[in-house]
């Protein structure tokens, strides 16, 4: 389903599934009443989910974002707090211009760091929202 981004985008649902050695990640984004899935699957270690999670949700935004935008995930990382653990995600998008260097973090309390992950991400991207729009 296309949707305008022209507000804030938001984490939906993240659905995991491991197997010995793999693990998929769905990442689903959702605004105004639309929303876009996006996956990302690889053989990985079960502690590298995190990381699987944040590419399915770059998977997910390269939907809405204009052609010609460039997102990579350069690193996500995992840091415990008194309040619980927070997720970390460093992104470079590339346009036409300079690349550019994005941070975004997510606190995970209680629910899965795959989740924190993603939303990390959007995070991140969400200063660049004015520039989305689906074509």
């Amino acid at each position: 389903m296309a949707i305008d981004v022209v507000g804030r985008l938001r984490v939906v649902g993240v659905r995991v599934e491991r197997t010995p050695g793999h693990v998929a990640v769905a990442v689903s984004l959702g605004h105004d009443g639309g929303a876009v899935t996006g996956r990302f699957d690889r053989p990985a270690a079960d502690a590298q989910a995190v990381q699987v999670a944040a590419e399915a949700a770059l998977d997910a935004l390269r939907q809405v974002a204009p052609s010609g935008t460039r997102w990579a995930l350069e690193q996500i990382s995992v840091q415990s707090l008194l309040a619980g653990q927070a997720v970390v995600a460093h992104i470079l998008l590339e346009t036409e211009g300079a690349p550019e260097h994005l941070i975004g973090s997510a606190l995970s309390r209680a629910g899965p760091l795959e989740e924190a992950a993603a939303e990390a991400v959007v995070d991140a991207v969400e200063r660049r929202l004015g520039w989305f729009t689906k074509t």
